[in-house]
């Protein structure tokens, strides 16, 4: 453990308000922002020779004031206002405590009401500012090396001041491990990143139009799950914990994880053809055959206008593939918020970029840009634009594979168990059919025939390779054989776990 911090600065929004029409902190989420502060103390070791510096106010300040104080901290206090006055402006919410938490503070902690504060001639808003000031000036002035816990979701607050106007007078320039970065956004799907028992993975393949196919087994499975469980209002977010998808896949999976019904999805794909599929005029075909307007329009229409990857109407997780086309890299996208690129202190950067706040109908437009079908996507990435296209030219059109590796590994953030009880993906393909040629001459391969014929070559080849190494981790269920050799393998482990999956869970487990 390093060397104990001298001061930790605490700055974040409060408790959302009764009226508060967008939920930024709301009272359900008071418990995991205090756990994940305890945790961040814990880690920094926090104790009697760190001083906490806040500002008092209910939520962020003094959550983290009384985690300081039970591990003996010092806390200074620097109001904005005089007592009374911040306390009706700052702390009290009828039918809370705040108030009473906020005095008892107060006798145990060092106070001090920023200059300012009572002068009347100023507008009110001005005085916060002048308070983080008066906190970042107190925090150089005993290190040179101050800490800060941030209960913040990367927007500006309200008015001038905020955890924003803090950060900007500390010099954050990126993420930094003196700082602690919290989002208290409530999102239903991330209770079920570390909920207990079994978790259940769904993969979705690319294939365009043929997703239809998809779809009729995707019905067929939440019709039964319905039946099983009692349910007729159940979805398949509802049962699965993950859902990924490529391309036609990630269309449905993103609609899936919100909680859309397959049958609203259905209803909704059917109608992409007609108004999806309209032929540029012919100097624009040089570009693309089809126009990416209307696709962008429907997909905002299903997933609702500015929703994003880390929207919190999602109910399981997500993961979309694409393909970076600036740097030849597969590119793949999950709304887990323990991720590298989605926790919140990527909001530190001088252009913000974390993934989670990425439009969805953008991504998912990504994933389905079939190169010479549709154009692709542009995406701004804090400070750079990348191009993306379609994630089926990656090996992972099928996604069961990937899907599985970033629920398992630790550096995907999750590290959830990997053995048969523990773990369940289901993996829901378009339909495939090999391009035999009978009676092909060698004087047929020709520089026309691989053009045509190679790229259906390798994305077949990719899936199978994806099917071959999926089924020799783990027990198959269903699936028809690869080829004669290899067969289907199913229920090939009996009991006993394959030494791939050995390995896999030793490092999950590390």
């Amino acid at each position: 453990m390093s060397e104990a911090p001298a001061v930790v600065v605490v700055s974040g929004h409060m408790i959302d308000a009764p009226d508060r029409k967008e939920p930024r902190f709301p009272p359900s989420q008071v418990e995991r922002v205090a756990r994940e502060l305890d945790e961040a103390f814990d880690a920094w070791g926090v104790g009697p020779g760190t001083t906490i510096l806040c500002g008092g106010a209910r939520g962020a300040d003094i959550l983290a004031a009384e985690a300081g104080l039970r591990r003996g901290a010092g806390v200074y206090v620097c109001l904005a206002l005089p007592p009374d006055e911040f306390e009706r402006c700052s702390v009290g919410l009828a039918g809370t405590d705040w108030a009473t938490r906020f005095r008892s503070l107060l006798e145990r902690a060092e106070v001090e009401i920023a200059a300012g504060a009572n002068d009347t001639s100023t507008d009110d808003v001005d005085v916060f500012e002048r308070a983080n000031a008066r906190l970042v000036e107190l925090a150089n002035s005993r290190t040179n090396r101050p800490h800060a816990a941030l209960v913040w979701d990367g927007r500006r607050g309200d008015g001038p001041g905020g955890t924003a106007d803090l950060i900007r007078r500390f010099g954050f320039r990126g993420p930094d491990p003196r700082a602690c970065v919290i989002d208290p956004t409530p999102r239903d799907y991330e209770e079920r990143q570390s909920s207990p028992g079994p978790k259940r993975m769904l993969a979705l393949d690319g294939g365009g139009m043929r997703g239809a196919l998809t779809l009729e087994i995707l019905g067929a499975i939440e019709s039964q799950l319905r039946v099983r469980r009692s349910d007729s209002e159940l979805v398949l977010s509802d049962y699965f914990h993950y859902i990924g998808g490529t391309s036609t896949g990630a269309i449905m999976a993103a609609a899936l994880a919100m909680g859309k019904p397959v049958n609203e999805v259905r209803e909704r794909f059917e109608t992409l053809g007609h108004k999806v599929f309209q032929r540029r005029f012919l100097p624009m075909q040089l570009r693309s055959l089809y126009r990416d307007g209307p696709l962008t329009e429907e997909l905002e229409n299903l997933f609702g206008q500015g929703a994003t990857l880390g929207d919190p109407k999602f109910r399981s997780l997500l993961l979309l593939v694409l393909h970076n086309t600036v740097t030849d890299s597969l590119w793949p996208v999950s709304n887990c918020t323990r991720a590298k690129y989605n926790r919140t202190d990527r909001n530190l950067n001088p252009k913000p970029d974390r993934n989670l706040d990425l439009r969805l109908s953008t991504l998912v437009r990504g994933s389905t840009a079939a190169p010479i079908y549709f154009p692709p996507q542009r995406i701004q990435v804090g400070t750079r634009e990348y191009i993306y296209d379609d994630g089926g030219v990656t090996p992972f059109n099928n996604p069961a594979l990937l899907l599985f590796l970033m629920a398992t590994l630790p550096e995907y953030g999750l590290c959830w168990r990997v053995g048969e009880s523990d773990l369940l993906v289901v993996s829901v393909g378009t339909g495939a059919a090999a391009a035999v040629h009978p009676g092909l001459s060698v004087r047929q391969v020709r520089l026309l025939f691989n053009a045509s014929n190679l790229p259906a070559v390798f994305m077949r080849g990719a899936s199978v390779g994806q099917d071959m190494v999926c089924r020799s981790f783990a027990r198959v269920r269903a699936g028809g054989p690869i080829d004669r050799e290899f067969g289907s393998r199913l229920n090939e482990l009996d009991g006993k776990e394959s030494v791939h999956l050995r390995a896999l869970r030793r490092r999950s487990l590390r």
